[in-house]
């Protein structure tokens, strides 16, 4: 389809605001105006949602879009409404019953069709979806069906079937971070032709963002240094955990010791007492969030100025993703990754309870499994999948995940510079190591923390001083 670049500037004008667009925004419309699907690597605030919100309007048809969270589907709708549009329609499992029913009877009447990977996966959605002249199907956050697909959310796995039973519509599939692995492996859940499809890959390189990786002997000297760090941190911040019970308790110690105001966020708590976290953290009503991996997706908050792991990620991508919600507005942070002998071994358990137990009984009892591992099961059991085969894809799935796992330590222990240990893993190239790139095992003296790895007493006079020169930037 043939459209003016004078059209398009006057839309992102009108509707938007803006007066131009952001690196890769209009090269990746371009594309789809050319009738190529196209997999969009774009760092997190880049603006991804803008490029098929714009494609809507331009062109004719339905823009389904497939979307994890419902914060993020929610975050999306209120944008969409922002900027004018009222052809908006939701589908996930928030809408009361008779609402839904009243949007699948009327769903021609829609421009934007939001819903989750459960959604799309109801007959009846799937059938009245497949009615439409669809103009353009939206797989948002595409790097969960890599990662949430293959244990605790396999319905992310069937979008591709869906999509086929659509009649392969032209498809925007859209993270902030993938290797070259994960992007095959994206394109081959999605059933998209890999020779003919389109790939937009952004640098994962965050200039602005200091990375930093902090080693304890014990978990007491851990939390004691996370909070000094925090402590001396501008606001906001992010603190990333495993464990839904220690982000709680961090998030109490955080607003009874230093003062500031914090909250956990994680799958534990209710949708309404999540959604109401994260409009205060956006209103800087906040100071720190301390979550777990699902907080972040769809946060529009240029400002955070740092975020911290107190446990380790499982894998580098998981990493990338979450230290790249820090320092969106360009302006100098930090991500620090905090790590005390034996992390490894918290991902290493998480993972042996996403993907289903190959010993024992056979996994067609169910009993045997959880009610998302049998799942996975039936799964691959639809596409003929033996016993045997279906042991050897879970042990080669373990052992995927274990090498990631490794990935990440190798990350956290290099003695070498960070970055280039990061960019290396994505293929890129690396220019130059500065005081403004990473710190190392071997900065510790420099920075007055080697003190803190020796003894029970946290010398942070040092790290005051390199915070001091990281932000004199901003």
């Amino acid at each position: 389809m043939t459209i003016s670049d004078q059209l398009i500037y006057d839309k992102l004008k009108d509707r938007f605001g803006f007066q131009e667009f952001r690196p890769g925004q209009l090269e990746i419309l371009h594309k789809l105006l050319e009738g190529r699907s196209t997999l969009a690597i774009l760092p997190t605030g880049a603006g991804k949602t803008l490029i098929y919100q714009m494609y809507g309007l331009l062109v004719p048809g339905t823009v389904v879009v497939v979307s994890p969270l419902l914060s993020l589907i929610k975050d999306q709708i209120q944008r969409l409404r922002l900027s004018g549009e009222r052809q908006i329609a939701e589908l996930t499992s928030q809408v009361a019953f008779t609402d839904q029913l009243y949007v699948l009877n009327h769903l021609a009447e829609y421009k934007f069709i939001f819903l989750s990977p459960e959604s799309l996966q109801k007959a009846e959605v799937q059938g009245r979806i497949a009615r439409l002249k669809i103009a353009l199907m939206v797989v948002d956050e595409a790097h969960c069906i890599v990662q949430w697909g293959k244990s605790f959310r396999p319905d992310y796995l069937r979008i591709g079937q869906a999509r086929q039973q659509f009649g392969n519509p032209l498809t925007l599939a859209l993270t902030a971070t993938a290797s070259r692995n994960t992007r095959s492996e994206i394109l081959r859940y999605l059933a998209l032709n890999v020779q003919t499809t389109e790939q937009y890959v952004a640098s994962v390189d965050r200039e602005n963002i200091f990375l930093d990786f902090l080693t304890t002997d014990n978990v007491a000297d851990k939390e004691e240094l996370l909070l000094n760090l925090i402590d001396q941190l501008p606001s906001a911040g992010i603190v990333y955990f495993s464990s839904r019970k220690i982000a709680s308790q961090v998030s109490e110690l955080i607003n009874r010791q230093l003062g500031q105001t914090a909250a956990p966020y994680h799958a534990g708590m209710s949708t309404y007492d999540r959604l109401q976290v994260q409009s205060q953290f956006q209103k800087n009503q906040l100071d720190v969030i301390c979550a777990t991996s699902a907080f972040g997706m769809g946060i529009d908050k240029a400002d955070i100025r740092y975020v911290i792991h107190y446990h380790m990620p499982g894998d580098i991508e998981s990493y990338v993703q979450e230290i790249g919600r820090a320092g969106r507005d360009g302006k100098s942070s930090v991500a620090i990754t905090l790590y005390a002998t034996g992390d490894e071994l918290i991902p290493t358990i998480l993972n042996s309870y996403s993907l289903p137990n190959t010993d024992g009984l056979p996994l067609s009892n169910g009993e045997q499994q959880t009610e998302e591992q049998q799942a996975l099961v039936n799964y691959y059991r639809e596409f003929g999948l033996t016993e045997s085969q279906l042991k050897k894809l879970f042990k080669k799935q373990a052992q995927q995940k274990e090498q990631q796992i490794l990935e990440m330590l190798k990350l956290i222990r290099t003695t070498g510079c960070h970055r280039r240990f990061l960019l290396q893993h994505f293929d890129e190239p690396f220019t130059k190591h500065d005081e403004q790139c990473c710190g190392s095992i071997s900065d510790f003296t420099e920075f007055g923390l080697q003190e803190a790895h020796d003894s029970s007493k946290l010398a942070m006079m040092g790290w005051k001083d390199k915070l001091a020169q990281i932000f004199a930037a901003n």
